[in-house]
């Protein structure tokens, strides 16, 4: 069903199309954004198959309920699988409407979120991920890995003051990434820490409104 590849390292793109000029850039900056976690492994392979027609993406997705995510990955095999996408674009096809935090969550965000839980599941296993880790340290890592730049203390005040984009509802894991910036950032908590005893969000919270910025 994917007919076209294209291999930078031990990441290999799959489509549908013959793949445009800029995907040794988006590869070469999702492999620069994987390697600053201690949990990448040079030696793994990762298969992401990104379609442009909707039926492909529709026969992965739907059995188990996930058309109208972006992408998802499928445990041990590192296996990566999207929605339609404009690749030479470097974005995905919302389902609807626009894509919340469209330039920050480009198609290069993406690719290194998802290879982020690959990297979860290498670690602590896919049923501990579920069971044991809670959401935020689920989500909130990937995210953290996957953007270019953060600013904790913009981010910070706008989880004060509850706006939409640093709410759950939201959807878009802002949150949680400001909870793994706090732990690891600025309270100095290691990965391994987090993954084998990460706090409750109820915790986390509670450190989160007890922490003051320097100035």
């Amino acid at each position: 069903m994917y007919s076209h590849k294209y291999i930078n390292k031990n990441l290999v793109i799959h489509s549908d199309e013959v793949l445009p000029q800029n995907i040794k850039s988006i590869t070469d900056e999702v492999l620069m954004r994987l390697k600053k976690s201690e949990l990448y492994i040079p030696n793994k392979t990762y298969n992401v198959y990104i379609p442009t027609d909707y039926w492909r993406w529709g026969l992965v997705s739907m059995p188990i309920g996930y058309q109208h995510v972006g992408a998802f990955c499928i445990g041990y095999n590192h296996n990566v699988f999207f929605r339609p996408s404009v690749i030479a674009e470097n974005r995905i096809i919302p389902p609807w409407g626009e894509l919340a935090d469209s330039k920050e969550r480009d198609l290069v965000y993406f690719i290194t979120h998802e290879l982020g839980h690959a990297m979860i599941f290498d670690r602590v296993g896919v049923i501990s991920n579920f069971t044991e880790l809670p959401q935020w340290m689920q989500e909130g890592y990937p995210d953290y890995i996957a953007k270019e730049s953060f600013d904790f203390e913009d981010n910070l005040q706008q989880f004060k003051n509850n706006e939409w984009r640093l709410t759950e509802e939201s959807g878009l894991y802002v949150q949680y990434h400001l909870f793994v910036s706090l732990l690891i950032d600025k309270k100095g908590y290691k990965l391994e820490e987090l993954l084998k005893n990460a706090p409750s969000k109820t915790e986390v919270i509670k450190i989160l409104e007890s922490y003051s910025v320097k100035k």
